[in-house]
């Protein structure tokens, strides 16, 4: 290398010098522009590419037994060297290491090498932005992770801002890159993204103009907003009517998808006597709806012996209430889990329900099992597809006083299996497990 450099005279003509290899096709530009101004601050030293290496080893102590171990070491990749002419042309001269993160420093030395490399130079890049919290609930993280859970051919980051903590806990517990930020619209512009997805209800035209101007692609989820206008795509899947005009809105069930755990549930066929009954008012139920419920049913529930199934989200902050009430209920067949993943199993032994107006309406709906729904707030209560005619009661939004219809459409359920019938002939008729396909190859086809 340095006789080919001399024959180019470039030793003598720059001051500094970048050797760069075509081993690593993951190195960016900006890559390499970091490491030289890392660099500028190390001149005395030749700048290598490593990468970080973490193992375990095994080593025999002084009884001849094994001993597990961690390893950290690094290793020189063939990248790019920095150095001075100056150095170049000394004979001895130190090193400083430069490091490179594992998803830029795979090295072509092999054919599957290569078809790795060039399967992650496709990859693009697509941002979550969601929001989460117990006044909101958790139905927009579980949408995008449901999405996310399909997009594994891309580079996928969730972005949350930082007043919704309890979506980033939940996103970091499914190991998804995400970060907390008080600035969403500077940090999604600084990653430089080929595509958004947006779940955080309305979203106000500036922001969506900033993202469009990036020649950035954008869908949206739930979204009324002034922004929702400008999308590519804004997918309305909880109203079934129009709202707003424009040829990038999709409306209805049809766009509904459903969680990952739903793909292998048994929906229900037509019982005579039901059995046991499921309560479940999302991930944070901030009316606690479902101690108001359980205190409305318990007294039918033990006249006829039923199982009472109660699903809370990680969100719901009235635990303790609830576990002291059922507790002084003394009755033996109510079972209570705060792990909302498990819900479709739980939904295959629960012939009728009672839930808020929200995602959990369509599982239900999928499941064949007919429901009581009460809205937790205003906008749950413009979600129309819960109603008669697709099997659900809609006692509408919540208030004083709901515990007597609750009771009333509750009886009714147990007694009136020719009513109960009706609405399971009725939800019968909705499935919702091709949806999610449909709705990834609209947002992929983006791309």
């Amino acid at each position: 290398m340095k006789k080919f450099l001399d024959s180019l005279n470039l030793v003598d003509q720059y001051q500094n010098i970048l050797i760069y290899r075509a081993n690593t096709p993951l190195i960016t530009s900006e890559k390499l522009l970091k490491a030289y101004e890392f660099f500028l601050n190390h001149k005395d030293k030749v700048l290598v590419s490593v990468k970080q290496d973490e193992y375990f080893f095994f080593d025999k102590d002084n009884s001849s037994s094994f001993v597990r171990s961690k390893q950290n070491s690094f290793k020189e990749i063939n990248s790019f060297m920095i150095l001075t002419s100056e150095i170049f042309q000394n004979e001895s001269h130190e090193f400083y290491p430069f490091i490179i993160e594992d998803e830029f420093a795979i090295e072509i030395n092999t054919y599957q090498d290569w078809w790795i490399s060039e399967k992650l130079l496709q990859r693009k890049k697509i941002v979550f932005h969601v929001i989460g919290s117990t006044e909101i609930g958790m139905g927009h993280i579980y949408r995008s992770l449901a999405l996310a859970h399909e997009i594994t051919n891309h580079d996928v980051i969730f972005i949350c801002d930082e007043q919704f903590q309890l979506a980033v806990k939940k996103i970091a517990s499914m190991d998804y890159k995400v970060i907390s930020t008080n600035n969403v619209l500077h940090t999604i512009l600084s990653i430089k993204p080929n595509l958004v997805i947006n779940d955080i209800l309305d979203t106000e035209e500036d922001f969506i103009l900033s993202l469009k101007q990036q020649n950035i692609k954008i869908v949206n989820f739930e979204d009324f907003g002034n922004g929702s206008k400008f999308t590519d795509i804004t997918i309305n899947e909880l109203f079934e009517e129009p709202i707003l005009n424009g040829s990038n809105y999709l409306w209805g069930h049809q766009y509904y998808f459903l969680r990952d755990e739903f793909n292998n549930a048994k929906p229900h066929k037509f019982v005579e006597k039901v059995s046991s009954v499921l309560i479940s008012f999302g991930g944070t139920d901030q009316n606690n709806l479902t101690l108001v419920t359980l205190k409305a049913i318990i007294d039918i529930a033990k006249t006829n012996n039923l199982i009472i199934n109660i699903v809370c989200g990680g969100g719901y902050i009235y635990k303790d209430d609830l576990i002291i009430e059922i507790n002084k209920l003394n009755y033996n067949y109510i079972n209570l889990t705060f792990e909302s993943g498990v819900i479709s199993k739980i939904m295959e032994n629960s012939q009728i329900a009672i839930s808020s107006n929200g995602r959990t309406v369509y599982e239900l709906a999928d499941m064949n099992i007919p429901s009581i729904v009460i809205a937790q707030h205003q906008r749950e209560l413009t979600h129309s597809f819960p109603r008669l005619e697709t099997g659900f009661i809609n006692l509408g939004v919540f208030r004083t006083g709901i515990e007597y219809y609750i009771i009333n459409n509750f009886q009714k359920l147990i007694e009136d299996n020719s009513y109960r019938e009706l609405l399971f002939l009725n939800i019968k008729k909705y499935s919702f497990r091709q949806n999610k396909q449909k709705v990834v190859e609209k947002i992929l086809g983006l791309l």
